[in-house]
């Protein structure tokens, strides 16, 4: 999987840690449909920037099961709301529940999109950075877990080319063949994986984990620019929470759809919020057209994930 090169990812892990926490914390938090819109756009426009439109595609598709589950067959079953559109078997689907559900799935699609945001901007050592000194046993398992996971992916893929070799397993073989044969790699990779366990850790034992002293050393330093940063995504992101504290963000959709209208006041928190969601992103896009200005040879150059 290629990975566009991000030059909002070389600022501090903080920095990244904030307008992530910011905007995912908002989208989970609000139920206005303006704002829910805002954020799925917002992350949207930032996944395709970082990593392309076909990769924001596969996001699109998995979410359209999840919104014809949500607002195609779960309306069948729930019949809250006041407005019906037709009957099943005596029983109202209604409106409410039908737009309910398109609400929740687009709320559920921007989270993972910032998800998506989220495993572009951060890798392993600004996650061990953020939680090395607070919560080191956390921070160690992370890591493990983000690193057994694609070894665990590149051990199974040669466990499988090895049973193809040994003519155990491939495209002719039985669905009975394949399935006996997924089933002896699975074994395989467990036995593989518990293996490595046990030699990670007699490995740290051997070199003295948590019998002295821990030791520290990053590369990370707080500039000026960062200081601007997390200044400007408070700043921006202050007026959306506070709107939401105040109550002027408020929707209901169950008896029937309520929602605060959209006042010049919450209009501005909006703008203010989606212009810092985005922000990062134009942030990209400008080094990337200053890189090209500069080095028109060069490119834009991706980074192997």
């Amino acid at each position: 999987m290629e990975r566009t090169a991000s030059e909002f990812s070389r600022r501090h892990p903080v920095v990244i840690l904030c307008y992530i926490l910011l905007s995912v914390i908002w989208t989970m938090t609000t139920r206005h449909p303006m704002a829910l819109f805002v954020s799925f756009l917002a992350s949207g426009i930032y996944c395709v920037i970082l990593r392309g439109v076909r990769q924001w595609a596969r996001i699109l598709f998995a979410g359209s099961g999840i919104l014809l589950f949500a607002a195609g067959i779960l309306p069948l079953f729930s019949h809250r709301g006041v407005t019906p559109l037709f009957y099943v078997n005596g029983l109202a689907v209604t409106w409410e529940s039908v737009f309910y559900g398109i609400i929740m799935t687009v709320m559920l699609l921007a989270v993972l999109q910032w998800c998506m945001v989220a495993g572009c901007l951060m890798d392993s050592e600004k996650l061990l950075y953020l939680t090395g000194r607070t919560i080191p046993t956390l921070g160690l398992m992370l890591m493990m877990i983000f690193r057994a996971l694609p070894d665990m992916r590149d051990h199974y893929r040669q466990i499988h080319e090895a049973q193809i070799g040994l003519g155990r397993s491939g495209k002719n073989a039985t669905y009975r063949g394949r399935l006996q044969s997924f089933l002896r790699e699975l074994s395989i990779l467990i036995s593989w994986s518990l293996e490595d366990s046990i030699e990670v850790s007699v490995s740290m034992e051997s070199r003295g984990y948590q019998t002295g002293e821990r030791t520290w050393f990053h590369l990370f330093r707080f500039h000026k620019e960062d200081i601007i940063w997390c200044l400007y995504m408070i700043l921006v992101f202050g007026g959306l929470y506070v709107c939401q504290l105040r109550g002027n963000l408020q929707a209901y959709y169950f008896p029937e759809l309520a929602r605060q209208p959209i006042t010049p006041e919450t209009g501005a928190a909006l703008a203010a919020g989606s212009l810092g969601m985005i922000s990062p992103g134009l942030y990209d896009l400008y080094y990337r057209w200053n890189q090209r200005r500069i080095c028109p040879e060069n490119g834009i150059q991706g980074m192997k994930a």
